[in-house]
């Protein structure tokens, strides 16, 4: 009774893991947030829209979220597709203008894809001192709609869009470059990057990779692989059990042959299957299931030799 619950469990284990692996994810940066702003404000929409992306990941939406958060590179001075789609190393970025007016902040988000496709923007707002996560998971969910239509569209017939992007007020010294024409298919410049460690250092133009994804999918992997191992010893072991009580009756009831010999050793080379399968089935299982669950746990590099440790999960 106890190996049929154990079967029954990793099987039913199984099922549910299908659609995570089946749903394609995309592996998004996030440029940081332009617009003339308060270094505390920019700071709170990043962490915003970090929050959104991440519980994207944990629901086993559309978005894994790759480090560092937001990204070291940059595009200046002039943040165009191209640029940022190379930031994306074969993902994509999510491009941020947030304005202030009011006290109430309010951001557009793009994602600019590795094929220098571009999303139609999504808008939330949030009041300056007080995060409301819910706007900008919303946000996000839009955002990840709009990438799914995306990539069902041909690159050649991706069009920009047209909507109005958030109303930015550019700083004094950046007048002259707001005014100057861009060329099409480039975004403007809305936020001037004034530290050094923005501007070229190469070592931050190479993001690493959350551990989470690798761990999530050999989990499930290794917990499928694991329960159909199992499923076979059990297949094994109710085959050995069905031939042994039929030699038993046949013992019984005294309609033993020397022919039934050699189904004595059957019984006992099924026990063995069965034993082994068993043994290694769960084995491989409850790695997968380890795997799985540490998968909630990332870590994202900082750029700096140093990172940022995140445990994910709800209470």
């Amino acid at each position: 009774m106890l190996l049929a619950r154990v079967v029954r469990l990793f099987v039913l284990t199984a099922i549910l893991a299908v659609p995570g692996i089946a749903r394609a994810q995309i592996v998004v940066s996030l440029y940081p947030v332009q617009g003339n702003l308060d270094p505390k404000i920019r700071t709170d929409a990043e962490g915003l829209i970090e929050s959104g992306v991440r519980s994207s990941d944990r629901r086993f939406g559309t978005f894994v979220l790759r480090g560092p958060v937001p990204l070291k590179a940059s595009c200046a001075p002039k943040a165009t597709t191209e640029c940022l789609a190379g930031l994306g190393r074969g993902g994509a970025v999510i491009y941020a203008e947030a304005a202030m007016e009011e006290g109430m902040v309010s951001v557009t988000l793009s994602l600019i894809t590795a094929q220098q496709q571009r999303t139609k923007p999504v808008n939330f707002r949030f009041v300056a001192g007080f995060l409301d996560l819910r706007p900008a998971h919303f946000a996000i969910e839009q955002l990840e709609k709009a990438a799914t239509e995306l990539k069902s569209t041909p690159v050649a017939d991706a069009v920009a869009p047209t909507e109005p992007q958030a109303e930015v007020r550019p700083a004094p010294q950046a007048q002259a470059v707001a005014a100057t024409p861009q060329p099409a298919g480039e975004l403007d410049p809305l936020y001037e990057q004034g530290s050094a460690s923005h501007s070229s250092d190469s070592l931050y133009d190479q993001p690493r990779p959350s551990a989470s994804g690798w761990m999530r999918k050999t989990g499930i992997y290794a917990s499928i692989g694991g329960a159909l191992v199992l499923g076979t010893g059990g297949f094994f072991g109710l085959r050995s059990r069905s031939l042994n009580n039929d030699l038993s009756n046949r013992y019984t009831e005294g309609r033993l042959v020397p022919a039934d010999r050699p189904r004595y050793d059957q019984v006992k080379t099924y026990n063995t299957l069965a034993n082994t399968l068993m043994i290694g089935g769960g084995v491989v299982a409850l790695t997968g299931l380890t795997f799985w669950g540490l998968s909630t746990v990332s870590f994202d590099s900082d750029g700096q030799g140093g990172g940022n440790f995140y445990v994910r999960g709800r209470w």
